[in-house]
């Protein structure tokens, strides 16, 4: 299998080909292109199974093989953990020369869910709009194609999403919110976002459009009575008129609320978090805590110690620090999550917790940063990692400040295992690796690696 989830068959003359949909183990008969002028592979364009793998499920996702979103959602849950693992974080680290010599770190098991919890634990859903067939409805797209699968069905979601797609999808045949083409640039509407606040189970649905819907407060109202029955606690419009591919805009002011609040309001290991339209949260409700709670209990935060937590987003992990800390900063670059984690100190009463709205490579050479000393680093970067200087920065700065250890959450093994390289090299030893399963049917994990700096 290769590490987008696909088969990988090696035939006698020792050519590899994508099988995507095969398994490890399957016996196969197949049609294949050969690979480009310089490429490696080649690419099946058909395959009928002769013998099917031991590891393969029929009881996990009805649609798996359609939608592009869960490429190994039939595999054996047990067998996907130890793929994962071998593919996404050990050859990564292998490429880096990590796993070597005395040093090495423990690179522990996938952290996965009980197989119970393997159905409607995520509490975010980005559908799209389309009609394909004739027939309004929000999907998935189809791996490697913009073809709409639709999203009835999804184990991974919970019923009311399924619900709200389903009330909404009959507006799709009115021009004023029409389905938005990428190529074209007609239509109106380009996603519908539905999140699930964990904790308490406040909903809220997000219609992100090209531009505002004709006889826009007409088409309000029809609106808020076809999602009445939801129990929406907000319903919001974001107006996207940027070109791309991106789900949603993050300008000032391109959110209004249609009904309800301005956001939803979540619980987290006993703290409260306001989650708007744009608000970064993990999307596994069960594992989130699993996640945070390993990386805060393997830092070993004392009432003593003062914590810096860089990407820090909303304030999530900084506030749970700063709970068992002494004090806790939190550096983010994008303002507007600045304010919102200000506000979220606030209403966690956790007046222990400071923050600065800067770029991380940045703010780790500023004087208040480095006068601050802290004794325990956080660190949880976007997919592209400690990106722009920041590894090199991060480790000068462990270095001067004294500080202890490094708790580093990576939702990128592969930018993990680059900037785990930097950071050994400046003197810090990478002690554990913990794969974690936040998106269980997707080829992902995320890593918490701990580093220790020397005595």
């Amino acid at each position: 299998m290769d590490a987008g989830g696909a088969g990988l068959v090696r035939l006698p003359d020792g050519l590899e080909v994508i099988v995507p949909g095969a398994l490890p183990g399957e016996e196969i008969t197949l049609a294949y292109r050969p690979p480009q002028p310089g490429g490696r592979r080649g690419l099946a364009e058909s395959f009928e199974t002769v013998s099917e793998s031991p590891y393969r499920t029929h009881d996990r996702c009805p649609l798996a093989g359609d939608c592009g979103g869960c490429p190994v959602a039939r595999l054996r849950y047990a067998k996907e953990l130890e793929l994962k693992r071998d593919l996404l974080v050990l050859e990564p680290l292998r490429a880096q020369g990590l796993l070597e010599g005395e040093d090495a770190p423990v690179v522990e098991a996938a952290v996965g869910l009980p197989e119970e919890k393997l159905r409607g634990f995520r509490n975010k859903a980005v559908l799209y709009p389309g009609i394909p067939d004739g027939t309004p409805h929000f999907g998935y797209y189809r791996a490697r194609s913009q073809e709409l699968v639709p999203a009835e069905g999804c184990p991974q979601t919970t019923r009311w999403m399924e619900d709200a797609a389903r009330a909404l999808a009959p507006f799709l045949a009115d021009p004023s919110l029409a389905p938005w083409s990428e190529r074209t640039d007609e239509g109106v509407l380009r996603t519908l976002i539905l999140r699930e606040a964990p904790g308490t189970g406040e909903r809220m649905a997000v219609l992100v459009v090209r531009r505002l819907p004709a006889d826009f407060d007409a088409m309000k109202k029809k609106l808020i009575a076809a999602l009445a029955p939801i129990g929406l606690a907000s319903l919001l419009l974001n107006l996207h008129e940027a070109p791309g591919s991106a789900v949603l805009s993050f300008a000032p002011g391109a959110t209004r609320v249609l009904a309800g609040a301005t956001g939803i309001e979540a619980k987290l290991l006993d703290l409260s978090f306001s989650l708007g339209a744009e608000t970064f949260l993990q999307v596994n409700t069960p594992q989130t805590p699993v996640l945070y709670s390993l990386a805060l209990d393997r830092l070993g935060i004392s009432e003593t110690d003062r914590v810096l937590d860089l990407y820090c987003g909303v304030g999530t992990l900084t506030l749970l620090a700063a709970r068992r800390a002494r004090k806790a900063l939190g550096i983010e670059r994008v303002a507007h999550s600045i304010e919102c984690a200000r506000a979220n100190a606030r209403a966690n009463q956790l007046g222990n917790a400071e923050f600065l709205a800067l770029p991380v490579e940045k703010a780790l050479e500023r004087d208040d940063v480095k006068t601050f000393a802290p004794t325990l680093v956080i660190a949880d970067p976007a997919y592209q990692g400690l990106a722009g200087g920041a590894a090199e920065a991060l480790g000068k700065l462990m270095k001067t400040s004294g500080a202890r250890r490094l708790a580093y959450i990576s939702c990128n093994p592969k930018s993990f295992a680059r900037d785990a390289a930097v950071l050994s090299a400046s003197g810090l030893r990478l002690l554990s690796v913990t794969p974690v399963d936040m998106f269980p049917g997707a080829m992902h994990l995320e890593v918490v690696g701990i580093f220790e700096a020397p005595a």
